[in-house]
């Protein structure tokens, strides 16, 4: 929680002062990048991320995420686009989920304009899973990578397993849901 509230607080320095992050903010940065795929097959729309192993409070931000393109390639942003990561040792969790029901635009906009639409039942939310459960988590992954202080540009994230595309459900546990 204390490294998100940190990295909140950088950001927000950034947006109030009006110049924008520095370039002394991004200095040690490196670039990271490669390709993910699932049994042999590119993986499009996944997302990729690395939490770093030691907390650096010298950083404004630890963390660095990317999308997967068409071919299943990617390039790691800490905060602008594409600009690497910082060196060192990381959790790598990869993840491509799927949101199906729940409300539509509409309902959302009928129930604000209506009070007594507050006492309806939300509709069944589910989240289904196109990846193997194993490489959402830090501690089941086995993806970790340690970036040197020259980059990595040839990152092989080689998913494998089968994917258990049951739709769970997102109202479970949630008040008023």
């Amino acid at each position: 929680m204390k490294k998100i509230a940190l990295a909140l607080a950088a950001a927000l320095c950034c947006s109030f002062i009006g110049t924008g992050c520095t370039k002394a903010r991004l200095e040690g940065l490196v670039p990271a990048e490669g390709v993910v795929t699932l049994n042999g097959e590119t993986v499009e729309g996944a997302t990729v991320m690395f939490a770093p192993k030691t907390y650096d409070p010298s950083r404004p931000k630890g963390s660095a995420q990317a999308v997967t393109d068409a071919s299943g390639k990617f390039k790691m942003t800490t905060l602008d686009p594409g600009d690497g990561v910082f060196p060192g040792d990381y959790y790598v969790t990869v993840t491509k989920d799927r949101v199906e029901g729940g409300m539509s635009l509409e309902e959302v906009k009928r129930r604000r304009e209506n009070p007594d639409a507050d006492d309806e039942p939300a509709p069944e939310q589910t989240l289904v899973r196109e990846l193997p459960d194993r490489y959402a988590d830090i501690n089941t992954s086995g993806l970790d990578q340690t970036i040197s202080a020259e980059g990595n540009v040839k990152i092989e994230l080689a998913l494998e397993g089968e994917v258990d595309a049951s739709p769970r459900s997102m109202n479970a546990g949630r008040p008023g849901m």
